[in-house]
């Protein structure tokens, strides 16, 4: 193959990859907006922005000739037109057609991304659209999907593009704007913004981590610096200049965290689609209510908290909201609430899901957690509702009486604590019968660099991730008790486990001499809580996770190290292993 030709091939690929992101954006707009429709059919600003966007990836398709992309947004766009000048109204059944259309063309947009592009019989959705766009009813036409119409495989994208490039240069320059648009305002956006690869990010933020360790390691050895060995006006110099670093480097960690940084709102926005479709399955109405989308998550923590969240919010449209006539029954409105919530709290980002249905049975869940063993009823009856309500996250409890395609199997709710585990985060569940249920998630800004309690413990200094850290707390004599001669701590009104940490960490078993150890630093995990016997505490200290390399692999308990400003290499707790750690020795 020519230069020329290798050139050529590269600006396909390039081409086809800033389609693919654009129509992600565009897709992922529809989706939001369509849902918008629903509730706002007569919003013509909200319509126009709609079509626009079917409008764009149509001239975008047909210039890099994606032939049945283009076919089907066309007739949407058909749709779509007739709506905005008032010839058809806004219907559900119609909504219908139109997001079914959405779904079979991310799956054709998927197939582009994948290389492979297949013909996908397009007769039943386009016949849809036709009827809708005629004002009739939708026929009862299933819509299949692409796996179940594959003709045989058409060329690759990038000979489309080629051949598409030389037949129809002009196609993309004709397609005419939906409406008119400043030219300048568009520019100005394009021109603020550009697209990073995402590894040239995780590389920055690696030699951030080394800076932030350098920094600490200039700190300390200024702090012991004597003034009478290198002189007042010196060593005041160098405070200065010690200073001046700390801040500089503080700004610059913050500056490049914040470029790994994307809203949540990336994710809030699948939720009104799946709330719609669940609540139509399902006869129920539902009005789902987003704040705080634009609070930021890094990118990796924004890329694990998807799942969880839509098996929350599908449990809250099963189990949790009732039906109309049941909510009325009992002196609610007929439409169910759940209000979706998220903010920035220090160096946490909160999540809240708050939903007004009937809210958990307590007694259901202690006869399901007897049935399952997970405790004698002696044990599992003294439990307070709250610690009862934590049985909800062991894999295959549910207390459903009907399996739905929904939900019922108990195995949502585990699925949620597998991966707020992986985020070091923690959740909470608080629910009234008749009320309603509140699901509290509190997840770390970022992994890379994190906030480190370090403590002493058998005079070995450990690092627990300060997000994890519920509270500390100096004990008395009496404020443990033992359950089958294992301590617990009672504080306030929840008894938590204690361990012995250092004990623990090398399986020497879990003895715990209180009288030397006074101090317990209360740990959370996902619903999890567990205190740690420790000899004192040494402050906090910012600190970056280096992993302990192929030679040690992966060690129980351990999540990696560190090096603190003394030059000394410290290990950092993983909390999911020191929790299962704890869970064998009790």
């Amino acid at each position: 193959m020519t230069t020329d030709a290798n050139l050529e091939l590269d600006d396909m690929k390039e081409i086809i990859g800033d389609f693919l992101i654009e129509t992600d954006e565009l897709l992922h707009s529809l989706d939001t907006n369509l849902v918008k429709l629903e509730s706002a059919p007569d919003d013509l600003n909200l319509l126009n922005e709609i079509f626009r966007a079917a409008h764009t990836i149509k001239g975008t398709s047909s210039f890099l000739g994606f032939e049945q992309v283009t076919t089907l947004t066309h007739k949407m766009e058909d749709v779509l037109n007739k709506l905005r000048k008032g010839e058809l109204k806004v219907t559900p059944v119609r909504m219908d057609v139109l997001l079914e259309s959405l779904d079979l063309l991310k799956q054709l947009v998927e197939m582009v991304r994948s290389g492979h592009i297949e013909s996908v019989d397009l007769s039943g959705i386009l016949a849809m659209l036709e009827v809708q766009m005629e004002g009739g009813a939708a026929p009862g036409t299933t819509i299949a999907s692409p796996a179940a119409t594959v003709a045989q495989p058409t060329t690759a994208p990038i000979r489309v593009m080629e051949s598409a490039a030389k037949d129809q240069p002009a196609s993309f320059d004709k397609t005419t704007a939906a409406s008119p648009v400043r030219p300048g305002a568009e520019k100005k956006v394009v021109d603020q913004t550009i697209r990073v690869d995402v590894n040239r990010l995780d590389s920055l933020m690696n030699l951030m981590g080394e800076l932030v360790l350098s920094r600490n390691s200039l700190v300390q050895t200024v702090g012991t610096i004597n003034k009478d060995e290198v002189g007042g006006l010196h060593a005041e110099k160098l405070n200065q200049a010690a200073a001046s670093v700390n801040y500089i480097t503080t700004e610059l960690q913050m500056a490049v965290m914040r470029m790994r940084m994307q809203p949540i709102g990336k994710v809030f926005s699948k939720f009104p689609r799946l709330v719609r479709d669940l609540s139509r399955d399902s006869k129920k109405q539902i009005d789902l209510i987003l704040t705080g989308e634009e609070t930021e998550l890094d990118k990796s923590v924004i890329e694990e908290i998807g799942d969880p969240l839509v098996h929350i919010i599908r449990n809250s449209c099963d189990h949790g909201i009732e039906l109309p006539k049941v909510r009325e029954a009992g002196g609610k409105p007929a439409k169910g609430t759940i209000k979706l919530d998220a903010c920035q709290e220090g160096s946490n980002i909160v999540i809240r899901i708050q939903d007004d249905g009937k809210g958990l049975d307590p007694d259901a869940i202690r006869e399901k957690a007897i049935e399952r063993g997970l405790g004698t009823r002696a044990e599992i009856e003294k439990m307070a509702d709250r610690d009862i309500f934590r049985f909800i996250f062991e894999a295959g409890l549910s207390t459903a009486k009907v399996v739905t395609d929904v939900s019922g199997r108990g195995v949502g709710m585990d699925v949620v604590r597998t991966n707020i585990e992986k985020l070091n985060g923690q959740i909470e569940l608080d629910s009234k019968r008749g009320a309603g249920t509140t699901i509290t998630i509190k997840l770390p800004l970022t992994l890379a660099i994190l906030q480190g309690l370090l403590v002493e413990a058998d005079h070995e200094v450990y690092i627990l991730p300060l997000s994890s850290v519920i509270e500390t707390v100096r004990t008395e004599q009496s404020d443990v008790s033992y359950i089958n001669q294992r301590p617990v701590l009672r504080l306030r009104d929840e008894i938590i486990p204690i361990i012995n940490f250092a004990s623990c960490l090398r399986g020497q078993g879990n003895a715990v001499a209180l009288a030397e150890k006074p101090y317990v630093v209360v740990v959370g995990l996902a619903e999890q809580k567990l205190g740690i016997n420790i000899d004192r505490f040494l402050g906090q200290e910012e600190v970056v996770i280096k992993s302990l390399g192929s030679y040690l692999g992966t060690t129980e308990g351990v999540a990696g190290a560190t090096i603190l400003g003394d030059g000394r290499i410290r290990l950092i707790i993983d909390l999911i292993g020191l929790f299962n750690l704890a869970r064998r020795k009790r």
